[in-house]
């Protein structure tokens, strides 16, 4: 297979995985009342989940 075909198909799976861990069912699991680290548990979740899609977005472009 084409190496420009395998990353645009790791991208698609990286987008669709990233709106499935952004939309509201699961978004509605981590919003409580409760703390961790004094950081609210849903502003937790968003920034691990933001930071997790942007290095794993960095690792499938700048693989060789």
């Amino acid at each position: 297979m084409n190496r420009n075909f395998l990353t645009g198909q790791r991208l698609l799976a990286m987008a669709i995985l990233g709106g499935l861990a952004l939309n509201y069912p699961i978004l509605a699991l981590f919003n409580r009342e409760a703390m961790r680290f004094g950081i609210p548990v849903l502003y937790l979740y968003l920034f691990a989940i933001w930071t997790l899609l942007i290095v794993l977005l960095g690792l499938i472009i700048e693989r060789r």
